[in-house]
């Protein structure tokens, strides 16, 4: 499967979407700027596996850099957020398990930002919608 999705400004590439096996699996490159605020997920279990560059990790405990090779995980309900704080593409492998509900909101996403490209999708009210809340 492969299926490409913007997702707030930057390209997803999804691999797996939790439908043949219980696990959201994508390649994601971090364009410089790019920020996910701190959120927890409700249902899914994420790790986020850096390929490529430098990320900023923020958590309940601040924030922290991790490089290439660095894996990162966080359980359900765990605080976490990321920003590329540098001035090149960092590229991540994400994978959310069992990844059902990270698929459809990542989905939901690109939808927002093709029935609206000049207007910024509502993401806090988005993510609700799968189980994410913010803050």
């Amino acid at each position: 499967m492969s299926e490409t999705l913007d997702v707030l400004g930057a390209p997803m590439m999804v691999k797996a979407d939790g439908g043949t096996v219980a696990a959201f699996v994508a390649d994601h490159p971090i364009p410089p700027g790019y920020f996910v605020p701190p959120h927890r997920h409700e249902s899914d279990d994420e790790m986020l596996f850096v390929v490529e560059g430098e990320l900023t990790l923020i958590g309940e405990a601040g924030e922290s850099k991790v490089a290439a090779g660095a894996c990162a995980t966080f359980a359900r309900g765990d605080l976490h957020g990321y920003r590329n704080d540098t001035a090149r593409v960092v590229r991540l492998v994400v994978v959310a398990t069992p990844g059902l509900q990270a698929t459809e909101m990542f989905r939901h996403f690109d939808r927002a930002a093709k029935k609206a490209p000049l207007a910024p999708p509502d993401i806090e009210a988005i993510a609700a919608e799968y189980g994410v809340r913010f803050g």
